[in-house]
């Protein structure tokens, strides 16, 4: 029987490895995986020098990995993908092993799938994020705290537990809840056998404090500043204040329904059975504890209901005494994790003592298959679901795209959440001829191509628009304006031609931070049209495409100041060292711009690195 429901489970896993590594290969990148990629991987960036609003979307390991894997394989979304896929298999295999020894084979399999088959989860084991490594590693951690804790306590499984919820905690740093608390769990175990037992016991009791007290203090070492520096930049602005209950368990149940159509009721009773199971496994483990009918698997038991509850009461320390958020939506999806193995562990030493216990098992099973099966897609991750059409709507632009007179690129209106991934294309497969995309606070017929949610859609003059198509997954809106901006008068022209001089060309070298480039003043003949684009466009080359990071900067500033700063980055268009390349950035000129401000364009050498320049020219453009 064992050899059959083996291969049941291994046939499972395969499935579920498949579903995600084909995901993994096929759903548009998200903003989040674009972010991390456009400003830490591709830019090899391992620490950052400074920490700034947006770096917590920096999760280390997975950074560091994906570095790695680009090296290797070049650059894609499934390679991007890849930490997580290992992810995945880390998940499947130890959490299999954690339950393959519970007697009553059958609920090993109906365990496996309690354990494994929530989508939400799933959709972060196809995303290049650190959340999926985070769940990995610490399965893996708690494999091992389950070894030490069943196994003779031997030193080595609480050394490799703590080695592994560190990995853990470094690919996502709210895993640092699990990570102190499973170490606390290790040193009141390991204590209490060094005070009651000698020799051998004792000996392996003050390895397991003494290693696993290292890897935490050196963790913590690293771990602690760099939360100090995100708190400090602004960074961890991401989580709840009303409170554990609504931010928290609300949250994360709502995402493991999965936005499908459920009662209202089902969620209530989600709920309640979380709180249910808690209660009951106190009074279980209390009793035994009491009756003095302890073993090594109810000390596991014991361990699963210690790391939930104290957990739990870390994030509420944290919030009231150092002003962190609460956990919310995904950050808190390791609870999710803790829950399922407690709930299955508790129906084990329930079914020791009576064989029908694994009904329960089995009708929770029932559930969660049927709504695994209704919540299966290829299509999005539901986190990000509005990113799920970028791909396609790339497809269409480049079979409508024609490039306005006097540009070089074209503009697209998009909310914030296009704007990274259709940036991380626009970058990976060379689509120069799109100008690098910004979020716009509301559509704007000035751009020669429109891509909406269907909220905005809904709040312009749709009779203006000309739509190209409508993707049914999300309902966004791709289209362009019936009318064009037509903006082809060139109204001034200032150029830079480093040909004519005698070097032939101009040299950003580490010592340049800001390059030589053009400031105008804004007179009265140009600000009476209130429909304006700036237009920058260079010839460069760069010895080390690879370290080719310098900025393109367009701004505006008045007596208070800039009131536009945009940017765009060379490495985008230059692709081969020792080669001269052609770049160009527009943007429109905002409504309030006017006569007596500054119009600045200049490349930034931020981090001190080279390039040649040939030529460089600025022009304003206007209606005719």
């Amino acid at each position: 029987m064992s050899k059959h429901i083996n291969k049941i489970i291994f046939g499972i896993a395969l499935f579920l490895f498949a579903y995600t590594a084909y995901r993994a290969l096929v759903l548009s990148i998200t903003w989040d995986e674009a972010f991390s990629y456009l400003q830490f991987t591709r830019h090899e960036i391992f620490i950052p020098e400074k920490y700034e609003q947006m770096h917590a979307n920096n999760h280390f390991l997975n950074t560091w990995m994906s570095i790695y894997f680009i090296k290797w394989f070049g650059v894609s979304e499934f390679v991007l993908r890849l930490p997580a896929l290992i992810a995945h298999l880390l998940f499947l295999f130890f959490s299999y092993k954690l339950i393959r020894n519970f007697e009553n084979k059958w609920l090993v399999l109906v365990a496996f799938l309690i354990i494994n088959l929530n989508p939400y989860i799933l959709d972060f084991f196809s995303l290049s994020r650190g959340y999926a490594l985070s769940l990995g590693l610490m399965m893996t951690s708690i494999y091992y705290l389950y070894t030490y804790l069943t196994n003779e306590y031997k030193a080595k499984y609480a050394i490799y537990s703590s080695v592994t919820g560190a990995l853990a905690t470094l690919a996502n740093f709210v895993i640092l809840n699990y990570f102190i608390v499973s170490f606390g769990i290790i040193l009141l175990v390991a204590g209490y056998i060094f005070l009651k037992y000698k020799g051998k016991l004792a000996n392996q009791s003050l390895v397991a404090i003494a290693g696993t007290t290292v890897i935490v203090s050196l963790s913590l070492w690293f771990l602690v500043p760099v939360a100090m520096k995100l708190k400090e930049g602004g960074a961890l602005f991401y989580g709840g204040k009303s409170g554990f209950w609504s931010d928290t368990i609300c949250t994360i149940t709502d995402r493991c329904f999965y936005g499908l159509p459920y009662p209202h009721i089902f969620q209530q009773a989600a709920k309640g059975f979380l709180f249910f199971i808690i209660a009951a496994v106190i009074v279980f483990v209390g009793y035994k504890i009491i009756k003095k009918k302890t073993s090594s698997s109810l000390l596991f038991l014991g361990a699963l209901l210690f790391l939930i509850l104290f957990c739990a009461l870390s994030t509420l320390v944290q919030h009231h005494f150092l002003g962190t958020l609460l956990l919310i939506d995904r950050t808190a999806m390791f609870f999710v994790v803790l829950f399922n193995l407690l709930l299955v562990f508790f129906i084990n030493e329930l079914s020791k003592q009576n064989s029908k216990a694994i009904i329960l098992s089995l009708l929770i099973n029932g559930l969660i298959v049927v709504h695994f099966v209704w919540a299966f897609n290829l299509n999005y991750v539901l986190e990000w679901k509005s990113n799920a059409d970028i791909k396609e709507m790339l497809v269409d632009l480049k079979k409508v795209v024609e490039i306005p007179k006097e540009k070089t690129s074209i503009d697209i209106c998009i909310p914030l959440s296009f704007d990274q991934p259709i940036n991380y294309y626009r970058a990976v497969d060379n689509l120069n001829w799109i100008n690098t995309v910004e979020r716009n606070s509301t559509a704007n017929f000035l751009f020669d191509y429109l891509y909406l949610e269907p909220s905005e859609f809904t709040s312009i003059n749709t009779d203006s628009m000309i739509v190209f198509n409508t993707y049914p997954i999300t309902g966004n809106i791709f289209g362009k304006p019936k009318e064009s901006p037509n903006l082809t008068k060139v109204c001034f022209l200032q150029e830079h031609d480093f040909t004519k001089t005698k070097e032939g060309v101009y040299i950003i070298d580490e010592k340049i931070e800001y390059a030589q480039g053009f400031n105008y003043i804004i007179n009265d003949s140009i600000t009476p049209s209130r429909t304006a684009q700036v237009a920058f466009k260079a010839t460069v080359s760069s010895s080390d495409a690879s370290t080719c990071d310098l900025i393109i900067v367009l701004s505006l500033e008045n007596k208070d100041g800039a009131y536009l700063w945009k940017r765009a980055y060379i490495k985008d268009y230059v692709k081969k060292s020792n080669e001269w390349t052609d770049i160009s950035y527009t943007s429109l000129v905002p409504d309030d711009a006017k006569a007596g401000d500054e119009l600045k364009a200049y490349i930034w050498n931020q981090n001190k690195h080279s390039l040649s320049v040939k030529k460089m020219e600025l022009k304003w453009l206007g209606k005719p």
